[in-house]
């Protein structure tokens, strides 16, 4: 059976890369600094503003193109029932237990997701995915060979997803991507967007050739030289949209010309098909093969997403409070907080019952032994 490590390595790294976006949520809401008594926190310095820009551009529309492809093949190896019992479990039960967990913590329950929003949105999807497969026609339309002309008219589509969205949404505005805060609180642009990612991994997975020429060298530069030139572009225009607001709180409230809101949601698009083939190249390019270490970093990808988001915003905090400045304060925040996740992992999940919901009670050390078995 094939393992593919570099698809493995790529959505555990699209997962922690959670972890970097994460890390100034105090200085891009300062209600939520007051949280840890902090108050008239500092804004985001503008780097940090353009390397949260950058990682949103390509880390959720990854992590929906890899869960789409590691779909099918669950389903051709295991069947659909088995496919949906894992994803049931470890995605459906664990949204619930842990958002849950992390809505009382304000001492009242809301139905908020939090940064769960995504396991809440993927579950939909599995089931929505799990019907339409059962259809032959769209079964096979699904796992077809594609030619190259229509990869180029996906991924126009995929571009055009966001205005969509926006569209959909029902807020011509530069944040009507912005995630669901809640159960209730589905957005339909935002599925449409999402969906479309799930399922150009499935269709990758019937066309495995594309991973071939994706890692090929002079692919990856003339990805990497669109890619860096497509983000220069997306910056500046977010420069002429949302660069003249303080904080997000103003951006929500402005108003901006229809025309600017278009190219900005364009720009969006093609960041995200244009990072999404990089990354997808880069690791199938290097990496080849698995290894302890690989598989340790798979291993914490998904728990630590889950449990991170405490911990991260407490580390910024105390960096803070100490007066390091935010080039110092992000890195540090990073390597302290996902410190202290392996460390829950390992005393709350690893070797305790929950680690039956997050990674499946098969890959779990902690195994019961029933009498007269």
């Amino acid at each position: 059976m094939q393992r593919h490590h570099d698809l493995d390595f790529l959505r555990a790294f699209a997962m922690m890369m959670g972890l970097v976006f994460h890390a100034p949520l105090l200085f891009w809401f300062p209600d939520f600094a007051k949280v840890y008594g902090i108050e008239n926190i500092a804004p985001a310095e503008e780097w940090v503003n353009i390397l949260g820009r950058f990682i949103s551009s390509w880390r959720m529309p990854l992590f929906f193109s890899l869960s789409g492809f590691f779909a099918i093949l669950v389903i051709e190896r295991k069947g659909i029932s088995q496919f949906l019992k894992d994803r049931i479990i470890r995605v459906g039960l664990t949204c619930l237990v842990f958002s849950a967990l992390y809505d009382i913590s304000d001492g009242s329950f809301d139905y908020t997701t939090v940064h769960l929003w995504f396991l809440y949105e993927l579950i939909i999807f599995v089931f929505c995915f799990s019907i339409l497969y059962k259809f032959r026609l769209l079964k096979n339309l699904l796992c077809m060979k594609i030619s190259t002309k229509f990869m180029l008219i996906f991924a126009l589509w995929l571009i055009s997803t966001v205005p969509l969205a926006y569209i959909l949404n029902n807020w011509w505005h530069p944040l009507a991507l912005k995630a669901s805060s809640g159960y209730f609180d589905l957005k339909i642009g935002n599925m449409l967007y999402y969906f479309s990612y799930f399922l150009a991994g499935v269709m990758l997975y019937s066309n495995q050739n594309i991973l071939i020429k994706l890692q090929k060298t002079q692919t990856i530069f003339l990805l990497s030289f669109l890619s860096i030139f497509a983000f220069f572009v997306r910056v500046y225009s977010d420069h002429l949209t949302i660069g003249q607001a303080d904080d997000l709180s103003n951006v929500a409230k402005m108003e901006f010309d229809p025309m600017l809101v278009f190219f900005n949601a364009c720009m969006i698009g093609m960041n995200s098909v244009l990072f999404c083939l990089l990354f997808i190249g880069l690791a199938s390019k290097f990496i080849k093969s698995g290894s302890a270490i690989l598989s340790w970093f798979v291993e914490l990808s998904y728990p630590i997403y889950i449990i991170h988001i405490i911990p991260i915003t407490m580390m910024t905090a105390v960096f803070y409070n100490l007066e390091f400045n935010q080039f110092n304060i992000l890195p540090l925040t990073v390597i302290a907080g996902f410190t202290v996740c392996v460390i829950l992992y390992y005393v709350f999940i690893k070797y305790t019952p929950l680690n039956w919901l997050i990674n499946g009670y098969s890959k779990s050390p902690l195994k019961i032994k029933f009498l007269g078995a």
